[in-house]
């Protein structure tokens, strides 16, 4: 799990945090335009529930069945982004970062802790800016979340008594 590798400067630090900001702020606000210009021309986008997208039309239907798929179920979403780990990769910045999603429950205007996960990301120049080559979203449930230790002590597993 530990990324080997140079890091980057501060300032490709910093415009590659912005382009995660820039991430969480159009899927949060429903900008399908601004969310396909983050990813590189053989970008892809690797989400719950569609798996892997390629290409602007792909990722235009991932968008639309998770902002649209559940009725009154997105809005109000913010993703939260952490705990940035960047190591240099080939020419471009490989990252992994802790992100959280708080969520509106519009039926009774309150907010809550919604899910916890992480991203798995290749970050390349194209034309002067930091886009997404590789970036693949994981939802933490009990089978999903990272662990390096010995599984049999920590991650709890369901025994049911009929076998």
């Amino acid at each position: 799990m530990k990324l080997e590798g140079t890091k980057p400067t501060v300032e490709e630090r910093l415009d590659i945090q912005e382009l995660f900001a820039q991430y969480c702020w159009s899927l949060n606000t429903g900008d399908e335009d601004w969310y396909i210009s983050l990813f590189a021309k053989d970008g892809w986008v690797d989400h719950k529930p569609q798996g892997r997208c390629q290409g602007p039309e792909a990722m235009r239907k991932l968008l639309h069945q998770i902002w649209y798929g559940g009725p009154y179920n997105y809005l109000g979403r913010q993703h939260l982004p952490n705990n940035f780990i960047m190591r240099r990769q080939g020419d471009g910045v490989r990252v992994k970062a802790y992100w959280t999603i708080n969520r509106l429950e519009q039926g009774f205007n309150q907010f809550y802790l919604f899910i916890l996960g992480d991203w798995d990301a290749l970050c390349v120049q194209e034309d002067g800016e930091w886009k997404f080559k590789e970036l693949t979203a994981t939802h933490w449930f009990r089978e999903t979340a990272p662990w390096v230790g010995k599984d049999e002590e920590i991650r709890f597993q369901r025994k049911l008594a009929w076998g």
